[in-house]
């Protein structure tokens, strides 16, 4: 069991600011790089506060889920803002203009290791399949091609960061994979993409399909390769899973990562009963059911130290 948070966090008013600093050129790169560090750390000790069981980093230099990757990666660019889901939210989708190719590690100029170098942390990466479904891909013929390409840098990127920091979970979003019923071959590629990975990565992979209901993906989605099976209960109805046979942990994302509304201690504590009551699973870990950075800075923080009461009392009893 487990209790965790599910994407990036949101920047404060003030990072906000610095970054437009920079951005105008009014200050440099080292500066940016010095608040933008500061802040991880807050977060780091507002988890830690809160008793998250594993700590993220933060992310707060990812502009989005893919733009370390396409600001780098030879052979993907940054193309025009496009909207994220269903959200008021953007991302620059990656535009693939040529086989993709890695050169040097990508994620470490974008993550503050020494700020989880001690800790037991997790990352939030996009799941292969799901990145290569946003992107506007203009040079592969082949999408399974393209779906493995990025999973082979995606496993790169991950042993190189697990040989250099404690990290156990990586975290796949993929919503792409429950937003609706998946046909055998796509269902196999995205197989094979986790399995590339988990051969370079040997902590634990969690696939998290949020904004979207679960049960599109089951049951195929039970025998795809990852070890813990996430799903946002902002959007899943538990019911429809009733009949599937959980064999694996699952991530339950019980806190609302959209909506301010913060979400009173016992309202977790029975949202999480109610589900280990109908799937059964060997294992919970709880957290948010995405990112938080859709929300002010001060919510998610009072989102958080609501979560990790709730996760004390659900495991003392």
């Amino acid at each position: 069991a487990g209790c965790h948070l599910a994407g990036l966090y949101p920047r404060s008013d003030q990072l906000f600011t610095t970054m437009r600093k920079h951005s105008r050129g009014e200050i440099t790169k080292q500066e940016l790089l010095s608040a933008a560090q500061k802040e991880c750390r807050e977060i780091a000790e507002i988890q830690k506060k809160a008793g998250m069981t594993l700590l993220i980093e933060g992310q707060l230099l990812w502009h989005d889920h893919f733009r370390p990757f396409s600001e780098t990666i030879q052979g993907m660019e940054p193309g025009p803002l496009t909207r994220w889901f269903d959200n008021n939210m953007f991302y620059k989708k990656p535009i693939i203009v040529n086989e993709l190719v890695w050169e040097n590690p990508v994620l470490i100029n974008y993550l503050f290791l020494d700020v989880v170098r001690n800790e037991q942390w997790k990352i939030i990466l996009p799941e292969p399949f799901t990145f290569a479904s946003m992107c506007d891909n203009r040079y592969y013929v082949s999408f399974e091609e393209l779906v493995l390409d990025i999973a082979e840098i995606i496993a790169r990127e991950l042993s190189i960061i697990r040989s250099n920091s404690q990290l156990s979970i990586a975290q796949l979003s993929a919503p792409i994979l429950a937003q609706r019923k998946m046909d055998e071959d796509s269902v196999e590629i995205v197989r094979q993409g986790i399995e590339l990975i988990k051969k370079s990565f040997d902590g634990e992979i969690l696939l998290h399909t949020f904004f979207n209901d679960f049960s599109n993906a089951a049951p195929w989605i039970l025998d795809s390769g990852a070890d813990i099976l996430g799903m946002d209960l902002t959007a899943t109805d538990i019911e429809r899973l009733a009949e599937h046979d959980f064999d694996r942990p699952i991530f339950a994302g019980i806190v609302d990562s959209r909506n301010s509304y913060v979400e009173p201690i016992e309202e977790l504590v029975n949202t999480a009963e109610a589900l280990l009551e109908v799937l059964e699973p060997p294992a919970i870990h709880i957290g948010p059911s995405a990112d938080l950075d859709f929300l002010p800075r001060q919510i998610a923080d009072k989102k958080v130290m609501n979560l990790g009461i709730a996760y004390r009392k659900l495991v003392s009893t």
